[in-house]
C-alpha cells in the first residue's frame, strides 16, 4: 500500500435551474464556479472578456513612452529571462515592436549571470545606445539595479509578475498584476500574460486591437510553461492560444511543431503537448547553454536559420533529459544510502550537479519521496553552492527560508519552489536548521500524500457524453487540473507489468457488466502485490478521450489504487441514474452515410441496438447501453434519437448523435376507461393516483363538474396536468395552462400560457383565481392556497401524514439510512416502500413522499 489518503472535495448545493450534467457541475461548484453566470462565463469565455489593459497601474504610461520612442526613433531593448516565461515575453514585445515599426533589441542574460537585472548588462545596453529598458518577467525586485540604470540616464519600465517585497522600484514605469493600486483584481498574469497587457493596450492606441490577438500562441506557451493558475484571465489566453497553435503565424514555431507532431493541423493541442513537450525544448536551451536560441527562434522568418536552432535546441533538450537522469539517479542512490528519506526534509548536496537541472530533480524527488526537497550544485571554486528547492502541500517553504536568512548570499521564490546561494560551509547547518524548523511546524500525516478526488463517478458514466462535456472545461494545469475520478467495488482482469523497465501496470476494469480495457497506471509496478491480492478495488483516476481507426475511446489513466472496503450502495447508484441529464450524446459508426435518415432505437435479447426503418445501423457503447436499459426497466423512460452530426472518416462514418427522453404517448383505446388506463400506466407506472388526484379527475371525467382543487406542492399537481393534457390530446382536442409559474416540463402535454386564450376545449389555472369564467363545465383550478370561487366543485386535500416517517431534505445524509423514500428510487421500490409503509418503525424520506400518501 502506498503511503496516501484519498480526500473528496466538497461542494455546494447546485442550482436546479442549470440543465447541465450533475458531476461537471459539482466540478465546477468545488472550484468555486457557483450559479448559472459564473457557469456560463466559464465555460463560454470569450477574447472579449480579457481586461481592459488600462485597468493596469502604468500601462499608459509605459504605452506613451513606446510611442514616443518610435516617433522620435530612439533605441528600445528589451531584457528578458531565461526561462520559457521570459523567452514568450521577449519575443512577444520583440514581434509586437516590430510590426508598428520599432526595431528593437533583447538582452536575456545566462543562467550563470543569474535571474534578472544586473548592472554589468544594464551599462553594456547603454553603450550600445539604448534609450530605453523594457524588462519581462524580471525587474520587480531589482532597485540597486534600476538605481544604476537611472544613474546612467537609462529609463527602465518593469513589466514582471512576480510578488512585490520591497515596495515599487524607482523605474519609470512598473507594470505588476500584483500591485494593489491597479483597478483590476486579477493578479495571477504570467510574465508574458503582463506583457501581453502592454501590447493589447499599444495596438489599441494605435486602432489595431485585433492584431494583439494572433501572438496568443505565443502567450499561452509562456503562461503554461509558467504554471500560473489556469483561472480567469490566463484561461481564456491559453484557450484561444492552444487553437492557434496548429497553424502558428510563426516561422520558427511552426517548423518546430511540425518536427514534433506527425499531423499539427489536425490536432488539438493541449497543455500536456505545451509543458511537456514543447516548452522543455525552449527551456533546455536557457539550462544549458543560451535562452537567446529560443527568442530567436521564435521571431525569425528565416527557415535554414530556424531549421539549425531547432535540431541544436532538440538536442539540448535530449541531452537535458540525460543529465537530468543521471543526477536523479544520483541523488536517489544519495538519498537511500544515507535514509535522507527518513528526514522531513530531503537535502542533497553534491559537486557537478548541473544547475540547469536541478530544479526538475527536485519536483521528481519529492514525487517520489513526498517530503519537501533541496537539491543544491556545489561550486568549490567560487565556495559557494546554488540550490533549487520543491515542497508538498501545507510547507511554505519561502517562508522557512526566511527563518535563517543570514545563512544565504541570496535567496527567493514561493511557497512551493524556492533558490538560493549559500556558501560551502553553511550548508551542513542549512541542513540542520530547516529540519528542527520542520519538525517544529510538521507531523506524521503531513508527509501522507493527498489525493483529492473531484468526485466519484459511476462506472457507466465513463462514455463519450461525459469525455466531450469535461472537455468544456479544458485547458487544465495548475489552478485547473484534470479532474481526478473515483469508482469503487471493481474487478480487473489481464493485469500485467508494462514498458522498457516494467515499471508501469496495465489492466482492464470491470464493474456493472461493463469493462474497459487497458488502464494505464505509469509508475505503478510498486502496487502489482497489492492488486492481485484483492478481488475488488477502487480506483482513483483521470479521464482522455482518444481515437484509433476513426473510433474513440475512453482511457482510463490511474493516479492510485486501494483495496475496496465499502459495498456498493445499490439505491445509492440508481438514483445517480436518475440525476443523468439529458440528451445524452453518443456516437457509433458505419460504413453508410445516414445524414438523410430517421434512426430509432431497439430493446431486443439484452440490447440496444440503432435502426432506420426495417434495417439494423449501428451499436451503442456498452455503457450508453446500460443507462437506457436501466432507466426503462427501473424508471420506465422512453427514448428517441436525433442525428447531431454525421463526420466522413477514411475507415468509417462517424454519427454523432443526441439521445434525448421521449415524453410522447400514443394508445390504441376506444373506451375512455382504457384510455384512463394506458394514461397512468404511462405517466406512473405501477403507482396508483393518490386519493385527491382521483377526486379531482373524477369531479371533472365522471361529474363533469368545473372543479378547484386546493392542494399541497408534492401531492402531484403536475400528474393532474398530464393526464388532462393527455386525455385531450387523445382526442385531437386542445388543453390550456394559465398560469405565471414556470412550468416549462409541461409543455409536451399541453399549452401553457400566462393570460386566457379562446378556442380551447379544456382550461386548467394553475395558482391563478380565473376571471370571466365561460359558461361551460371544462375549468380546472387547481391552488395551494385555501380560496373559494362560486358554482366550483370544491375538493379540499386530506391526509395524514404517517408518525413513522422523519423528513430529511439533505440526499446525502438521507441516502446513509437503512430505510429511506425518494422518487428517485427506482419504481419497484418505491411501490414496494409503499405496500410497506405502516411495517416500517422509522422511514426517511424526502418531502417526495407526499405524492403517495
Amino acid at each position: 500500500m502506498r503511503n496516501t489518503k484519498w480526500l473528496y472535495k466538497t461542494y455546494e448545493k447546485l442550482d436546479n435551474n442549470i440543465n447541465f450534467d450533475k458531476d461537471i457541475l459539482s466540478i465546477l461548484s468545488s472550484r468555486g464556479i457557483n450559479g448559472k453566470n459564473q457557469v456560463d462565463k466559464f465555460l463560454n469565455s470569450q477574447l472579449m472578456d480579457l481586461p481592459n489593459p488600462y485597468d493596469y497601474i502604468d500601462v499608459e504610461k509605459a504605452v506613451n513612452k513606446i510611442l514616443e520612442c518610435k516617433n522620435n526613433s530612439k533605441s528600445i531593448w528589451i531584457y528578458g529571462d531565461y526561462d520559457v516565461d521570459g523567452i514568450t515575453s521577449t519575443s512577444l514585445l520583440y514581434l509586437a515592436f516590430k510590426e508598428i515599426g520599432l526595431n528593437p533589441n533583447f538582452y536575456i542574460p545566462l543562467r550563470d549571470e543569474g535571474y534578472g537585472l544586473n548592472k554589468e548588462a544594464i551599462s553594456y545596453i547603454k553603450e550600445q545606445g539604448a534609450d530605453l529598458i523594457i524588462t519581462v518577467d524580471c525587474g520587480i525586485s531589482s532597485h540597486t539595479e534600476i538605481n544604476h540604470s537611472n544613474n546612467l540616464g537609462l529609463d527602465i519600465i518593469i513589466t514582471d509578475h512576480h510578488e512585490i517585497n520591497n515596495g515599487i522600484p524607482n523605474a519609470y514605469a512598473t507594470i505588476n498584476p500584483k500591485r494593489e493600486d491597479n483597478k483590476d483584481s486579477f493578479n495571477l498574469l504570467a510574465g508574458v500574460g503582463t506583457a501581453f497587457m502592454v501590447i493589447l493596450a499599444l495596438f489599441e492606441k494605435l486602432n489595431i486591437k485585433n492584431n494583439a490577438y494572433k501572438y496568443l500562441d505565443i502567450v499561452a506557451l509562456g503562461t503554461v510553461a509558467d504554471i500560473v493558475p489556469l483561472i480567469g484571465y490566463n484561461r481564456i489566453i491559453v484557450k484561444h492560444g492552444l487553437e492557434l497553435l496548429k497553424s502558428s503565424k510563426w516561422t520558427g514555431l511552426n517548423m518546430l511543431l511540425k518536427r514534433i507532431y506527425e499531423n499539427p493541423m489536425e490536432k488539438k493541442f493541449d497543455t500536456y503537448d505545451v509543458g511537456f513537450i514543447i516548452a522543455p525544448i525552449f527551456n533546455a536551451a536557457g539550462r544549458l547553454e543560451d535562452a537567446k536560441m529560443g527568442v530567436t527562434l521564435l521571431t525569425s522568418e528565416d527557415h535554414v536559420v530556424c531549421d539549425q536552432l531547432i535540431y541544436n535546441m532538440i538536442n539540448k533538450n535530449s541531452e537535458r533529459k540525460d543529465i537530468q537522469e543521471k543526477i536523479l539517479q544520483r541523488a536517489i542512490d544519495i538519498i537511500e544510502k544515507n535514509s535522507l528519506d527518513k528526514n522531513n526534509i530531503i537535502v542533497v548536496a553534491e559537486e557537478g550537479f548541473h544547475h540547469g537541472v536541478i530544479g526538475i530533480v527536485a519536483s521528481k524527488i519529492v514525487d517520489k519521496y513526498y517530503k519537501p526537497c533541496v537539491i543544491m550544485e556545489i561550486k568549490p571554486k567560487e565556495g559557494i553552492a546554488t540550490a533549487s528547492c520543491r515542497s508538498i502541500e501545507g510547507f511554505n517553504m519561502i517562508e522557512m527560508l526566511n527563518t535563517f536568512p543570514e545563512l544565504f548570499l541570496k535567496y527567493g521564490g514561493h511557497a512551493g519552489a524556492a533558490g538560493f546561494s549559500i556558501p560551502i560551509e553553511n550548508i551542513s547547518q542549512f541542513s540542520e536548521r530547516i529540519n528542527l524548523q520542520a519538525e517544529a511546524v510538521m507531523d506524521a500525516t503531513d508527509f501522507i500524500k493527498p489525493i483529492k478526488i473531484d468526485r466519484e463517478i459511476s462506472f457507466y458514466k465513463i462514455s463519450y457524453d461525459l469525455l466531450e462535456k469535461l472537455s468544456l472545461l479544458e485547458p487544465y494545469g495548475f489552478g485547473n487540473p484534470s479532474p481526478l475520478f473515483a469508482v469503487t467495488n471493481c474487478h480487473y482482469s489481464n493485469l500485467r507489468k508494462i514498458g522498457k523497465e516494467e515499471n508501469h501496470l496495465m489492466l482492464n476494469l470491470i464493474k456493472d457488466g461493463l469493462e474497459i480495457k487497458n488502464c494505464v497506471w505509469f509508475n505503478g509496478e510498486d502496487m502489482f502485490d497489492t492488486i492481485v491480492n484483492n478481488k475488488e478495488i477502487d480506483v482513483a483516476f483521470k479521464l482522455k478521450l482518444e481515437s484509433y481507426k476513426d473510433k474513440y475511446q475512453y482511457k482510463i489513466f490511474i493516479e492510485d489504487v486501494k483495496p475496496s472496503q465499502e459495498k456498493i450502495n445499490y439505491r445509492e447508484e440508481m438514483m445517480n441514474l436518475y440525476d443523468l441529464t439529458f440528451p445524452i450524446e453518443a456516437v457509433f459508426y458505419t460504413r453508410k452515410d445516414l445524414s438523410e435518415s430517421k434512426l430509432n432505437l431497439n430493446f431486443t435479447n439484452n440490447e440496444v441496438t440503432i435502426y432506420s426503418g426495417m434495417n439494423l445501423v449501428g451499436y451503442l457503447d456498452p455503457q450508453i447501453q446500460y443507462i437506457l436499459k436501466t432507466l426503462k426497466e427501473k424508471f420506465n423512460y422512453n427514448f428517441s434519437i436525433e442525428i447531431k452530426n454525421v463526420i466522413p472518416k477514411p475507415e468509417n462514418y462517424n454519427i454523432h448523435i443526441l439521445i434525448k427522453k421521449d415524453f410522447s404517448f400514443s394508445s390504441l383505446a376506444i373506451k375512455p376507461g382504457e384510455l384512463f388506463k394506458d394514461i397512468k400506466n404511462h405517466l406512473i407506472g405501477d403507482f396508483n393516483y393518490n386519493k385527491i388526484q382521483k377526486e379531482i379527475l373524477g369531479s371533472i371525467f365522471k361529474e363533469k363538474l368545473n372543479t378547484l382543487g386546493i392542494l399541497n406542492k408534492g401531492r402531484g399537481i403536475n400528474t393532474i396536468i398530464k393526464t388532462i393534457g393527455l386525455y385531450f390530446k387523445s382526442l385531437n382536442k386542445k388543453v390550456l395552462l394559465i398560469t405565471d409559474e414556470n412550468s416549462s416540463d409541461l409543455n409536451n402535454y399541453l399549452t401553457i400560457s400566462n393570460n386566457y386564450l379562446p378556442e380551447f376545449d379544456f382550461y386548467i389555472y394553475l395558482n391563478i383565481i380565473p376571471e370571466n369564467i365561460p359558461k361551460n363545465n371544462n375549468i380546472l383550478v387547481l391552488s395551494t392556497k385555501d380560496i373559494s370561487i362560486d358554482n366550483f366543485n370544491t375538493i379540499k386535500d386530506n391526509f395524514n401524514i404517517p408518525t413513522n416517517i422523519e423528513f430529511i431534505e439533505d440526499e446525502k445524509e438521507l441516502i446513509s439510512k437503512e430505510y429511506f423514500y425518494s422518487k428517485k428510487l427506482p419504481i419497484s421500490d418505491r411501490v414496494n416502500i409503499q405496500n410497506k409503509l405502516n411495517t416500517f418503525k422509522i422511514l426517511y424520506s424526502s418531502k417526495d413522499i407526499l405524492i403517495i400518501l
